[in-house]
């Protein structure tokens, strides 16, 4: 069922509660693109590459989730974060307008079915340049009387926010829907939606907005910036070292394919099993985000063991690459601004890719977590952080930019370079044996605890079931990303299959799945079925 089924009903709702001001002008307002937002959006422009979902199931009573509730709630979403991308609106009408354009509700699709066309790398990119972020919605039908599941999609270019922000906008979408506009009140009515809409645009497009931050600032313009040339020189000197310690000979063997496929497994832990997770990660002093490094290094080393004729050296230790959120640090947005940015650095974690014969397992895999900790730590703690970060972004943002080249190139937007058909110089062997291979073996994403974000004290008379997030990931492409919610904790795996060797990785989400429960459960393990 797209909305547009439900166009009379919108519209004489606008028409009865949407006043027809205007604003007296058409502004238009931009800014560059930082570093780190150039790196994600030039590899993203071909087909999507890291484009984020988060799927949100949730039940409510059908009244708080009609059609003209949700695009009310959604067009109140896009004036709160300019970053969601549309043209300035000249009135509050024209706000609900354009959100129509980037919302759906099914009733003959799945939430699931949503997800499988939104990461498919040979589906046609559900967003673009012009649409960066968008909303469908699929109705599951009654659970009980008065009450409906839903599933909402939540859609974002990566470039210009993170995992934890998407959550975020979730959770206020649903404050919107379910919420009071009183403590301890009733759900807004539709009436006071439409209010709500019109206040919020007479606030930000009601008038000029000389001198007001209207795009968001970049993450990294709001971070500490180098005091000296001399500042920066040693941020870029730290940054270099960083780069020789990241050493890793160890990736999964890959096969030529012309097919992709991109799938999704998922294992989850019960509440109890959760609580145990944390108490026996608390005991061990690490954190469950520890412990995932730990467990993808066991359980590539146990992979590796039965495949011999993988090159997988036990003299090369394995490195994980993951992304720590800048957030925290950030000072609070402005009146009238948005939290939503992207505020992501990086950084790599090396572990040993071999088990010590005479060692206890237990007591390996609790020291490699420890190990995973000490290096993040390392990174998060040293007063060196927010330089690495920015140094770390222009370098990113130089190899986009190298890669988009090419890619225009190729395209025939540009003109070919005159060395664009030469191939690069082959190292001396001994320049070879003196620069140890940075290859990265997986990618290790941790959200936290979304119940953190959702506030659902704010919307009583909705219940929220689940949630799962992903990235649309290039050809060859594998991420972990681990997160809990409802006091469960979840861990969902994706790769693109046809790129790699047939069940190795099936093999190694065994031995992971299997180590997290010999490990961190002391039992045996239970397979977890496709998402």
């Amino acid at each position: 069922m797209d909305s547009s089924h439900h166009r009379h009903l919108d519209q004489s709702t606008a028409r009865g509660g949407l006043p027809d001001a205007v604003s007296p002008t058409a502004p238009s307002f931009s800014r560059p693109l930082s570093q780190n937002e150039l790196s994600y959006f030039l590899p993203s422009r071909a087909y999507g590459l890291n484009d984020m979902f988060m799927l949100l199931t949730f039940r409510a009573p059908p009244a708080l989730v009609s059609p003209v509730r949700v695009r009310l709630a959604w067009a109140i979403m896009r004036l709160r974060h300019t970053l969601l991308a549309y043209t300035p609106p000249a009135s509050a009408r024209h706000a609900f307008k354009e959100a129509s354009d980037t919302l759906r509700i099914y009733d003959d699709r799945t939430g699931p079915e949503l997800v499988d066309a939104f990461i498919d790398p040979d589906a046609p990119r559900t967003l673009s340049s012009e649409h960066i972020a968008r909303v469908d919605i699929a109705l599951h039908g009654q659970v009980s009387p008065g009450l409906e599941e839903y599933q909402m999609m939540v859609m974002m270019v990566h470039a210009v926010n993170d995992g934890v922000a998407v959550h975020r906008h979730g959770n206020m979408i649903l404050e919107l829907l379910g919420g009071s506009a009183t403590r301890g009140g009733r759900p807004r009515t539709d009436v006071e939606l439409v209010h709500l809409l019109d206040v919020e645009w007479r606030m930000r497009w009601g008038r000029l907005r000389v001198g007001q931050e209207v795009i968001v600032s970049a993450t990294e313009d709001r971070l500490p910036s180098p005091a000296s040339k001399l500042q920066e020189l040693a941020y870029k000197v730290d940054y270099q070292g960083l780069e020789r310690r990241a050493i890793g000979g160890h990736v999964f063997p890959r096969v030529a394919s012309r097919a992709t496929k991109h799938v999704l497994v998922r294992v989850n832990f019960s509440v109890p099993e959760t609580a145990t997770l944390l108490a026996t990660c608390t005991s061990q002093g690490v954190t469950i985000p520890n412990v995932m490094f730990a467990l993808c290094n066991l359980a590539w080393i146990r992979t590796a063991e039965n495949h011999p004729e993988f090159a997988a050296p036990k003299t090369l230790p394995m490195m994980m690459y993951t992304a720590l959120s800048l957030r925290r640090y950030l000072p609070p947005a402005a009146p009238l601004s948005s939290y939503m940015s992207l505020a992501l650095a990086y950084c790599n974690v090396v572990l040993p890719a071999f088990l010590p014969t005479s060692a206890d397992p237990g007591a390996t895999f609790w020291l490699r977590a420890r190990l995973a900790q000490a290096q993040v730590c390392r990174v998060t703690h040293s007063p060196l952080f927010f330089g690495r970060s920015q140094v770390m972004s222009a370098v990113r943002s130089r190899r986009a930019k190298a890669f988009a080249k090419q890619d225009d190139e190729a395209d025939g937007l540009l003109p070919k370079s005159a060395n664009a058909f030469q191939r690069p110089h082959a190292p001396a062997p001994q320049q070879a044996l003196a620069s140890p291979p940075p290859a990265a073996l997986i990618g290790v994403s941790c959200l936290g605890d979304v119940d953190e974000i959702n506030r659902t004290t704010r919307y009583p008379d909705i219940q929220v079931v689940d949630a799962i997030g992903h990235v649309r990931k290039a050809k060859g492409g594998i991420l972990l990303i681990s997160s809990s919610i409802n006091k469960r904790f979840s861990v969902v795996l994706g790769w693109d299959k046809p790129a790699f060797a047939p069940g190795v990785v099936e093999e190694f989400w065994g031995h992971f799945v299997a180590g997290a429960y010999e490990f961190l459960l002391d039992r045996a393990s239970r397979m977890s079925a496709k998402l």
